[in-house]
């Protein structure tokens, strides 16, 4: 009965000694592995965020740089005087003359609609072809319809809205050659100001070949763009006072680059 009672007892022992010491410390060991596991996926995804971060670091200059040449694209203000000086600037290298300078008020953007509805096609002739001698001539072949061209896919931006985005109405009055005027007009595309041309006319011409004519007179509009909302544009378009005012002969009068 003692080997039996101390026997039970031993095990008694050896079980309370698993369930108080060693159990504990097993489970202790799988929370803490688990742990381990979650901090080193943590460490992954830092060290990836870190290298990202030391690329961008040595990116960082080429990024500004880009920032600086979009904002001036595309300003938070409307900022006329300034693209009044790169006309002046634009002009000189091209040889122009900048005479004129409008500008109406700001508009908001309106996002496009792509146009889904069908633009039509090209109905068949189902008439009969009519001979000289006013006879029918049923056997005439019906014409082919004509290959309707694609449109371009349409490209917006969500993120740019009227509440965001607005544009300024602007006409350019320049004298010189054809060419010199086309030259501006290249220039005036390619500045660091974002300027969509819209319309592209002249109201003289000296091309005949006589040395003594006056300059062709052009005229150039188009659309320039502010990162903000319209009524906001045209509170910065109020409170810029321009460098010079040329009078018209019709009691109008229109806002010319600096110096000219």
């Amino acid at each position: 009965m003692l080997l039996i009672a101390a026997a039970l007892t031993g095990v008694v022992v050896l079980a309370l000694g698993f369930l108080v010491g060693v159990q504990p410390q097993l489970v202790a060991a799988a929370v803490a592995g688990e742990q381990q596991s979650t901090v080193e996926q943590q460490n992954g995804s830092l060290r990836q965020s870190l290298t990202q971060l030391e690329k961008d670091n040595v990116e960082l200059p080429t990024l500004k740089s880009e920032l600086g040449t979009l904002t001036t694209s595309v300003p938070s203000q409307a900022a006329l005087s300034a693209f009044l000086t790169e006309l002046d600037q634009l002009a000189d290298a091209s040889g122009t003359t900048v005479t004129g300078f409008t500008s109406t008020d700001a508009v908001s953007y309106e996002p496009l609609v792509a146009d889904t509805t069908a633009t039509g096609t090209a109905g068949t002739d189902s008439s009969a072809a009519t001979g000289a001698d006013g006879a029918t001539d049923g056997a005439a072949a019906t014409p082919a319809a004509p290959v309707m061209p694609t449109a371009p896919e349409l490209v917006t931006d969500p993120e740019i809205t009227a509440a965001n985005f607005s544009s300024i109405p602007i006409t350019v009055s320049i004298t010189g050659s054809y060419s010199q005027a086309r030259d501006f007009l290249s220039k005036l595309q390619g500045g660091s100001r974002l300027f969509l041309v819209t319309a592209f006319a002249s109201t003289g011409s000296s091309e005949g070949g006589d040395t003594s004519a006056v300059p062709d007179q052009w005229t150039v509009g188009g659309l320039v763009y502010v990162l903000q909302d319209a009524a906001a544009t045209q509170a910065d378009q109020a409170a810029e006072t321009p460098a010079t005012t040329a009078e018209g002969t019709d009691d109008t009068s229109s806002d010319t680059a600096a110096g000219e």
